[in-house]
């Protein structure tokens, strides 16, 4: 899969490495994410020069043993790397402080090297809020010239057979870790009003919808589009919890409601549909909320 999009001033490009591709581009900063999932090594393993400063932020977690996870990995992180380095976070729900003390940090490299910023994102880690936070806070405030962003995908055993075949679910189909559900308009990136009289809405989807539907709801869409997983979408007979499946056949029941199910990894893809959703759009305001992958 390779594809490019250009909106406004930006171009955006997407390409899938191969399994002995190699990054081989040079970048002014490398950053990620440390957690206790083992895939959090992958994508950076396959850059080829391994002396590019590389900064984790580690999110404070309240459990002993993650610390130690993350511990782990901090460790196998530097038998990969040269210049590796950690930028110590309150807990990811802290959001306002941790934006506060990144911004700063990127400010202070920004005026070190006398120019826009070239960062290697690897966002496989991250919670998607800061991922959306450094985008914004990235181009708006001019910080950097160029974002690449890298994503491992995971695969969660969350359904398992029975004795005669079976499919059993043995939980939810995504897992929030912790903190409220509550929106957030994409820093920097804010509109003067989201939520308009006259609305159409276009959400994209994982798991949990049963905590997704108040807030579709309240926002009573004139038109409502949703935007499922290609590989996990409940529209193809995936095994779902009971009150997942009455939530999805709810969303279902929406005036004006239009499904699509785009491949996980195809950003590109999901920018073309956005764009079309607003072009076929005649209300006063449109809305996308990012609430799946």
């Amino acid at each position: 899969m390779s594809d490019e999009l250009a909106i406004g001033n930006v171009l955006f490009r997407q390409s899938k490495l191969g399994p002995t591709a190699e990054i081989g581009r040079s970048y002014d900063l490398v950053i990620a994410g440390l957690s206790w999932e083992t895939r959090g090594t992958v994508a950076l393993s396959r850059l080829r020069k391994t002396d590019m400063p590389v900064v984790l932020l580690k999110f404070r977690s309240r459990s002993v043993e993650i610390e130690a996870s993350k511990a782990a990995q901090f460790g196998n992180y530097r038998k990969l790397l040269a210049n590796v380095s950690v930028k110590d976070l309150e807990p990811s729900i802290n959001a306002q402080e941790n934006f506060l003390i990144i911004k700063t940090w990127l400010q202070d490299l920004y005026a070190r090297a006398g120019k826009p910023l070239s960062i290697l994102l690897d966002m496989t880690c991250l919670p998607k809020t800061y991922v959306l936070f450094l985008l914004g806070l990235g181009f708006r405030e001019e910080l950097a010239a160029r974002i690449d962003c890298l994503y491992t995908p995971g695969k969660y055993d969350l359904v398992s057979s029975s004795a005669s075949g079976a499919p059993v679910i043995t939980g939810p189909r995504s897992i929030l870790s912790e903190g409220e559900w509550h929106s957030r308009q994409i820093p920097y990136l804010e509109a003067s009003e989201y939520i308009a009289n006259d609305l159409d809405l276009l959400v994209t989807l994982g798991g949990e919808l049963g905590l997704s539907l108040p807030f579709i709801d309240r926002f009573e869409p004139r038109r409502l589009g949703l935007v499922f997983i290609d590989e996990t979408s409940p529209g193809k007979g995936t095994p779902m919890l009971a009150s997942e499946r009455m939530a999805y056949e709810e969303l279902l029941r929406e005036p004006n409601v239009m499904q699509i199910d785009m491949p996980l990894c195809d950003a590109v893809g999901m920018a073309r549909h956005a764009l079309t959703f607003v072009d076929a759009s005649s209300a006063r305001g449109i809305t996308l909320m990012a609430i799946g992958a």
